[in-house]
This record gives structure tokens, sequence and C-alpha cells, in this order.
């Protein structure tokens, strides 16, 4: 009895002794695969909500930085404002009290007025002019400004073409006279000020009753923007002219930054510009099928013509300058003339 009893018990040994070695075995593999347990873990803020393609860009950096990595890095998306609204991330983001943002550039202009420019009203002629001074001598003097002011810049990103959506056929200059027009940062006000109408300061979750209602005639914002807050139901007009930019940074505090080892921060810096150029795509083809998709559900797309465009120019583009230089100076004017030079 007892020598069987020691034979049960040698075989659930061996058992036993199975199952242990491949639970190493598995848990290795895990391990190799994703970390054991992350070296660095980083917060990362942004406001936009869930499947938007601003947060699907930091889903994307999120997954980039895991893989290159090889899990020594995890980074926590924590999208739709959970964290801090957008208002509070230039203070948030240099003070360490949330380790990274994703938010819109011209917000900082407060912090960094050298980000002024990319708020210049028809100073770049479309993304792709946009993109070439991002990549040059422009997107290099930004970055060191950014971190100035605390914050390190591993990507661009950026929203979706910028247009007017409105109530009224928007053709002409003349077609905004008389008529009240929201804006969503200051720069914007004084664009539509100078092309006519009545500026209107407001945030996004404001805009559809104020159409509803009436209080505004119209809206500018990306037209991504426009179907994601269903304004096709009360507008009828969206007038493309790509005015200016609202270009997004990927943003981590400069404490942190300068607190990690060299290699890490070439990786991350490489998962930046993989979620930068794999968002350049991404922003174009949301672009089209916003459009696309505002005409399924009535909207009416007019395109601004080129000699109108170099009219809302020339309405709008001296006076932004004069601001913009009133900050900057002749730094300002060479930033303005680097711009320029990337067409």
């Amino acid at each position: 009895m007892n020598w069987k009893r020691g034979m049960k018990m040698r075989g659930v040994l061996r058992v036993l002794g199975v199952f242990a070695a491949l639970g190493l075995v598995v848990g290795g593999f895990f391990n190799f695969s994703y970390g054991a347990s992350p070296e660095i873990t980083l917060r990362y803020a942004g406001d936009l909500p869930i499947g938007n393609h601003l947060t699907r860009a930091q889903e994307y950096f999120a997954k980039r930085v895991d893989e290159i990595t090889k899990g020594r890095v995890k980074v926590e998306v924590y999208p739709a404002g959970q964290l801090y609204a957008a208002k509070d991330y230039p203070k948030a983001v240099p003070s360490g009290a949330v380790d990274m943002a994703h938010c819109v550039l011209g917000q900082w202009a407060g912090l960094v007025p050298s980000l002024l420019v990319l708020d210049m009203p028809f100073l770049f002629n479309d993304w792709h002019h946009l993109w070439r001074a991002c990549d040059s001598g422009v997107g290099e003097i930004l970055r060191k400004d950014m971190e100035k002011a605390g914050v390190k810049v591993l990507a661009f990103t950026q929203d979706a073409t910028p247009a007017f959506a409105t109530k009224f056929p928007l053709k002409k200059m003349a077609d905004f006279k008389g008529k009240r027009i929201r804006a969503s940062n200051q720069m914007q006000t004084f664009i539509i000020r100078d092309l006519g109408a009545a500026p209107a300061f407001m945030g996004g979750g404001e805009v559809y009753m104020a159409l509803q209602r009436g209080t505004v005639d119209g809206a500018t914002s990306s037209v991504t923007s426009f179907r994601d807050r269903k304004y096709f139901e009360v507008t009828k007009y969206v007038t493309g002219i790509g005015y200016n930019y609202g270009l997004y940074g990927v943003l981590l505090t400069l404490t942190k930054w300068n607190g990690m080892p060299a290699d890490v921060q070439k990786m991350l810096l490489a998962a930046g510009e993989d979620t930068q150029k794999w968002h350049r795509e991404e922003v174009l083809k949301m672009s089209k099928e916003a459009v696309e998709d505002l005409e399924k559900n009535g909207m009416e797309i007019y395109t601004l013509p080129k000699e109108e465009w170099e009219l809302w120019k020339k309405a709008t583009l001296p006076s932004a300058q004069k601001i913009f230089l009133g900050k900057m100076g002749e730094a300002g004017q060479r930033l303005i003339k680097m711009a320029e030079d990337a067409r």
C-alpha cells in the first residue's frame, strides 16, 4: 500500500514538473515578446474621441513604441480628455503632471510664439507644402523652441483639411458680409474678421447647437469634424479652402526625456517618425472620405478657385503677419521666409 502510494506520489510530481517546465517556457516566451515589466511607463493624454484619426495616431505610436523597444517602454493612451482638457496641456506637460500629450500646437503659442507661423492664413499652399516645412528648417526651429518651454516633440501630426461649413453659399469674400462665423482660436477670429464676417469664439461642443439655433451662420473646422459632429444636419454648404492647417504634436515632458537612456530616446524618435509617416497618409485618406460622406448626406462642396484664394490671402495674411512679427521680430520674418521657400 505504501509502495503504491509512493508510486502515485512520484507520478504526480513528474506531472507537476512537466507543467512547471512548460510554465517557465511559456512565461519566458511572453516575457521575450512583450517584456516582463516595462522599464518606463508613459501616460499619453489626448482630447479627441475614440475612433478619431488623431486618437488612432496615438494608438499607433503606442504600438510602435512597444514593438521597437520590445516592451521596455509602455505607453498608456488616455483619449477623449480623460486626464486633462486640451487647454490644460501647456501647463500639464512641461510640469510633468502628465508624461505625454497629443494636441494642436496653436494652443501653445502663448508659451512658444514661433508656433503662430502655423496659423498664418494662406501661407501654406497644401499639406505637402506644410510637411516640407516641418521636415526642414521650420520644423527644426519649432522643435528647439518647444524644448525651451520644457517639451520634446517626437512627431508632427495634423487634423484633416480645413474648411467652412455654412448655411449659405460661400463662394466669394462678399458672401461673408453680415454673417457670424464660429472660430476656434484667436488667429481664426482675426481671419474671419478680415474676410468681412463677425467672428464668434466657441468650443467644438457648442457649435452644433449654435448652428441649429441660428446663433451663428457657419463654422470653421476640419472636414472630418463636420462629418463626425453631423454638421450636415444643420448646414448645407462646405467651402474647402485650406486657409491654414491644424498641426498637432506628439509631446513628451522634457524632464522625462532627459532622464531616459540614449538608446530609448533613439527608439522613441523612431516610433515618432513612423507615426508621422503613417498619419500623413491617413489624414489625406480621411479627408477624402469625409468629403464624400458629407456629399452623401446632402452637403454641397465648393473648392475655392485659385484667383479667389489669392484675394482671401491678400485680405488676411498682412494683418496676421503684423501680429506675428510684433511678437517675433526679425526671427519671425526669417521663419516666414523659410516657410515660403519650402513651396
